[in-house]
């Protein structure tokens, strides 16, 4: 099976946009609801504060009504009067409870003595509403000074005592949020860094997987101009050994026929002398049909043509087993009529340089050879018990050959071999 880079490639760049885009995304999150906290702290502090200073001046503007109403001696002052100190009271009611809402277990305490500490002080004024102009003239500053000072004094500090815990409220609130933040951003360092290292990661692996496909296409192009140039010179060496064997072998056994058919007309007349160059002339005449469909068969098989592939790799196997003295046998599996003309010669050639290379390089003396053409594939086995060989290494031509002619049908060849331990040749072939 090939190895495919893209999907790697493509696996990596996925995670690291992944990874790019996670803590863009959760940086976005995380910083809205950071700034939504930090300004809904902002905004009940500011409320606290508020509610405190309104508090204060609540405080403050009941001791304002009360001095006005010591100092105002007209008929009809006290009722005005006790009416603002009870609009005061429920104003001051209603944002002590606000506060108690907004503000932590802590500030429970002084609130509740706040509240207690402003009922006493209501309650202690309330009959000053009732006094006379006479009442008022003898007791108004003793009043003033010695109870009502003190009293809104105590307030005040009270009031203050919770302005401090809500301000330390606020603080720890704003801590937590610095803690969040600062793990937020170790968490944002810690992404980057990944999404960092796994960029490195991915592109030192498409370089060296790049470097590492140029060399093999630098190879593979080495290879091709070699399989180019040796198939040039296997042509002309086949063309030179045709004419060598047509020159040579036939033109001399075609020269010796004409001898022999000019010698009958001269020894018509002896018959033992005819009958000898006449049968001369048919044993030169039969090898030289021989020789001719030898040199046919080594172009192209006739049996492959004309009765199909398997007689063809059988006649391979009974050559092989009489010229090399092996013991190779061929079992099939499956119907390969059906097989087109590519694929027929394509096994064939397959066939024949793998017992070629069986006799004259591994030295192989059993060979298995095996075809099954069943389903959606067929699939060539040829094993031998030869000598062996490194199939990691560079491979020869006649393997660079036998794989090209697969590769053209859609296949694939593997080859597994070790020094010693025989060689196990399996093509593939889609149907």
């Amino acid at each position: 099976m090939k190895k495919r880079t893209w999907p790697v490639v493509l696996l990596g760049l996925c995670c690291l946009l992944v990874l790019i885009a996670w803590p863009g995304w959760a940086m976005l999150q995380r910083t809205q609801r950071l700034f939504s906290e930090t300004a809904r702290i902002q905004r009940r502090f500011a409320e606290r504060q508020g509610m405190i200073h309104a508090v204060n001046e609540r405080i403050q503007n009941s001791s304002i009504v009360i001095r006005d109403n010591l100092l105002d001696a007209g008929p009809g002052a006290g009722p005005r009067y006790r009416k603002e100190m009870v609009a005061n009271r429920e104003e001051v009611g209603r944002l002590l409870e606000g506060l108690r809402q907004t503000m932590s277990a802590s500030g429970a305490g002084p609130l509740q003595r706040l509240q207690e500490q402003f009922r006493l002080h209501f309650e202690m004024v309330m009959p000053v509403f009732g006094w006379t102009a006479e009442e008022k003239q003898a007791q108004a500053t003793y009043f003033l000074r010695m109870q009502n000072r003190p009293r809104r004094e105590g307030l005040l500090a009270i009031s203050r005592e919770v302005a401090g815990l809500s301000e330390a409220v606020h603080q720890r609130q704003l801590q937590a949020l610095g803690e969040e933040q600062e793990t937020f951003r170790a968490e944002v360092r810690a992404m980057v860094g990944l999404a960092l290292a796994i960029g490195i990661v991915i592109s030192i692996g498409a370089v060296w997987r790049i470097r590492h496909l140029e060399g093999a296409r630098l190879e593979y192009e080495e290879q091709l101009r070699e399989l180019s140039a040796r198939v040039i010179r296997t042509q002309e060496e086949e063309r030179r050994r045709l004419s060598r064997e047509l020159h040579d072998e036939v033109g001399q056994m075609l020269t010796g026929l004409r001898m022999e058919l000019g010698a009958l007309d001269r020894f018509r007349k002896d018959e033992a002398q005819f009958r000898t160059h006449h049968g001369e002339a048919k044993e030169l005449a039969e090898r030289t049909m021989r020789m001719v469909r030898d040199l046919a068969v080594g172009l192209r098989p006739s049996l492959l043509d004309d009765l199909g592939l398997g007689p063809a790799l059988q006649a391979q196997v009974r050559d092989f087993n009489r010229r090399w003295g092996g013991q190779a046998t061929l079992e099939m599996v499956g119907a390969t009529g059906d097989l087109n003309e590519e694929q027929r010669t394509c096994l064939y050639r397959l066939v024949q340089e793998g017992l070629t290379n069986c006799a004259r390089h591994a030295r192989a003396k059993v060979v298995r050879i095996g075809l099954v053409a069943e389903g959606d594939g067929i699939v060539l086995t040829v094993v031998d018990d030869g000598v062996g060989f490194d199939a990691t290494r560079r491979r020869g031509f006649g393997l660079i050959g036998m794989e090209e002619r697969v590769r053209e049908l859609g296949g694939r060849l593997v080859v597994e071999s070790a020094p010693g331990e025989g060689t196990v040749l399996r093509a593939e072939l889609p149907a």
